[in-house]
């Protein structure tokens, strides 16, 4: 971040046409959304949405026939098609996640503060660990689960787990699976409001196969338990509309 904090307003349309940074007093911050960003990725392209929107990425297959060839494009084609489904297009397809979390965040007012308290760090990769409910989103370890087993902490995967605050990552001789939080947002629940919902993280999701052809690359939003502080946290695959 190149300022102390930054405020932006954008809507969701402007993946459809262009996309611009605000440069005026903010409003009160109770009226926006509150960001911590923790990826260094998506801290860039929040700062120049414009650029982010068209800047060039490698092309990305679509089943209409139709290649995403930036952001924009991107957000258009996903309205009505899916990626097509290749072990290429699919890492391909890791590079659009930016894009993902980009529109959602940009869908609503929202101010970025470096200054913010980066919330409970040390605890994200503990809690995606322990407590994210997998089957409340699809991936190749939804089938395993079950009402006793359904975290990774209770499945009991084999392999080597590693937890450093945004991350966890599993490493077994068959499957690499990964959860990262690259931000956390705390949207108004009225305009002007003094409370705030309870913070969101948006995770990036690597879950890739080493003994056949699977691999597959999405943003999750992932919501912590409304009434316990000792419940399980649930995840939805965002998709644009």
């Amino acid at each position: 971040m190149t300022s102390p904090w930054y405020t932006v307003l954008a809507a969701a349309a402007v993946f459809h046409t262009a996309a611009h940074s605000a440069d005026r007093t903010p409003p009160a911050p109770t009226s926006l959304a509150q960001l911590v960003v923790t990826h260094p990725d998506l801290g860039v392209a929040l700062q120049d949405l414009k650029t982010s929107l068209y800047r060039p990425r490698t092309p990305l297959a679509f089943d209409n026939g139709a290649s995403a060839n930036n952001c924009a494009e991107y957000a258009s084609l996903v309205l009505t098609s899916a990626p097509q489904e290749s072990v290429n297009n699919a890492s391909i397809q890791s590079e659009y996640l930016v894009c993902d979390a980009v529109r959602y965040i940009a869908s609503e007012p929202f101010t970025v503060d470096p200054t913010l308290p980066r919330t409970r760090v040390a605890h994200r990769a503990q809690a995606l660990f322990e407590r994210l409910d997998l089957r409340t989103f699809p991936s190749s370890l939804q089938n395993r689960t079950d009402d006793r087993a359904h975290t990774l902490k209770t499945l009991l995967i084999s392999g080597k787990v590693t937890l450093t605050g945004d991350t966890v990552e599993v490493d077994t001789s068959d499957q690499f699976f990964a959860l990262q939080v690259i931000a956390e947002v705390r949207r108004p629940v009225v305009e002007g409001a003094e409370k705030l919902r309870p913070i969101t993280w948006i995770v990036w999701v690597t879950d890739e196969s080493k003994v056949g052809n699977y691999r597959s690359y999405s943003t999750l939003i992932v919501r912590p338990p409304s009434q316990s502080s000792t419940g399980a946290y649930t995840g939805t695959v965002y998709l644009p509309h």
